[in-house]
């Protein structure tokens, strides 16, 4: 098992059984390819058909080339993963973020994007966001 989905399967399990974790998790994650995000969903796929609970979300925040798979004109090359991705957004596994600051220099709009995946205005202070009046605890994955 890869590094990154033996980290992802220990965090999911600290999470339903620790609650100091129970509010929820985001993880700052900078895939760098296709099989990196697909890592990443498989193993939170993975989760939803193991758990005995219900899975506290976990945020996935995109600010950076990474996000292009999010795109609806990236549909077609990103079918897959997409489909996926948002197969766990509605199993409330995971939040999927981008954010609007990276949107906006890259030339994209709130209507690019799919219904699952939603903008926030700086990447970088919905994180701290979420850790200071959320509760959530802050993973950085190194890819």
């Amino acid at each position: 098992m890869p590094r990154l989905a033996r980290w992802l399967a220990a965090l999911l399990f600290l999470s339903v059984h620790s609650p100091a974790l129970a509010e929820g998790q985001f993880i700052d994650i900078a895939p760098k390819n296709q099989g990196e995000v697909e890592l990443v969903l498989d193993t939170l796929d993975a989760s939803i058909a193991n758990a005995d609970t219900k899975l506290p979300a976990i945020v996935m925040m995109l600010h950076g080339d990474e996000a292009h798979r999010f795109l609806r004109n990236n549909y077609t090359d990103n079918k897959s993963i997409v489909d996926q991705a948002a197969k766990l957004a509605a199993y409330q596994v995971i939040k999927v973020q981008i954010c609007a600051t990276w949107m906006r220099m890259n030339g994209y709009q709130q209507t690019d994007l799919f219904p699952f995946v939603e903008s926030v205005p700086l990447g970088a202070a919905e994180l701290a966001r979420l850790a200071d009046e959320e509760g959530y605890t802050e993973f950085t994955v190194d890819l």
